[in-house]
């Protein structure tokens, strides 16, 4: 199994999920994003690979999309469930493993959000995606900047992928940075073409939320959102 970091959720995913929906690095910034990157909804199929608290699959479903979500943690997989109410699969995964439940090219798009930089190694899970996506399928999604996690932390070598550990305002969490070569590499390996590339700007409700951060986030980048398609 790839080495990842996602039981750092185990002691916060309660409080992340009652909490994540109100913060604006989420809400009014992540989210606007990757929105921005998706196809029209109305009758696909989408993988959500890491539902976290079922924000994405609540929209998703809202557009007439048809869902399958999972996620590692268990608490969340709960709250996804009494979120979209039985109106999409729900599942219990461990992206670091593959995606058994899955069948080939059953998908016609899968969303990832903020849950690659948990992983040490992308080769595995992006060799799922491709797997399970119909030959015209698409990949989005998103994870930290490279940029962001070599300035904010100090690091001495831009190129490594290494282990970071963080404080956040409601528990520790780790995960690992990597340059954006090796991101592009990954895919080009699985068998992706980006598509577009998004180093988003806060939304005007940001501002109005945290001006000082949103300040900062218009000068500095702080997340990546990829577009993704199949090669053929």
């Amino acid at each position: 199994m790839s080495e990842h970091t996602g039981d750092a959720y185990r002691a916060i995913a309660a409080e992340y999920a009652r909490t994540v929906d109100r913060r604006p690095f989420n809400a009014f910034y992540e989210r606007p994003a990757v929105l921005s990157l998706l196809p029209p909804l109305a009758g696909t199929r989408v993988l959500d690979a890491g539902c976290g608290s079922g924000w994405y699959d609540e929209y998703l479903l809202s557009r007439g999309a048809t869902v399958t979500a999972f996620d590692l943690n268990p608490d969340l997989v709960a709250t996804t469930e009494s979120r979209v109410g039985g109106r999409a699969r729900v599942l219990q995964a461990d992206l670091a493993r593959p995606l058994n439940f899955v069948g080939t090219g059953e998908y016609d798009l899968v969303i990832c959000s903020l849950v690659m930089h948990y992983l040490q190694d992308w080769g595995p899970a992006l060799g799922e995606f491709e797997r399970v996506l119909n030959p015209r399928g698409m990949l989005v999604f998103s994870t930290h900047h490279p940029f962001m996690d070599w300035k904010l932390f100090d690091r001495s070598d831009y190129f490594a992928v290494e282990l970071l550990e963080d404080q956040w305002d409601i528990g520790p969490v780790s995960f690992y940075r990597r340059p954006l070569t090796d991101i592009s590499e990954a895919l080009d390996a699985a068998g992706f073409t980006i598509d577009r590339l998004l180093e988003p700007k806060p939304t005007d409700d940001f501002k109005q939320a945290q001006p000082e951060e949103y300040e900062k986030l218009m000068r500095n980048p702080w997340f990546l959102c990829v577009r993704a398609r199949k090669r053929v």
